[in-house]
């Protein structure tokens, strides 16, 4: 059984439990929220966003070293390794 956390969106105070196996983008419009994004493959940085907690961005392919440092993440190949609190 998958392990799951609580993302919270920032800027609606929605929190929504997120299986570990599940991308972060993904959760929160099947939650029904209002979400930037494109590609959902990590290619196009729509939706990258700063997020607090920890966050695996291994299928992430244009996100900067430097953005992954400054606590930035493209929540759609993201994956929950904590709570977290996403900025948008």
């Amino acid at each position: 059984m998958a392990r799951r956390y609580h993302v919270t969106f920032a800027r609606t105070g929605s929190t929504v439990e997120v299986a570990e196996d599940e991308g972060v983008l993904a959760a929160g419009l099947k939650a029904g929220l209002r979400l930037a994004f494109d590609c959902r493959k990590g290619m196009c940085k729509t939706c990258m966003v700063r997020v607090d907690g920890i966050i695996d961005q291994s299928d992430a392919y244009l996100i900067s070293n430097e953005e992954l440092a400054q606590g930035y993440a493209l929540i759609c190949v993201g994956k929950p390794r904590s709570n977290l609190t996403v900025h948008a």
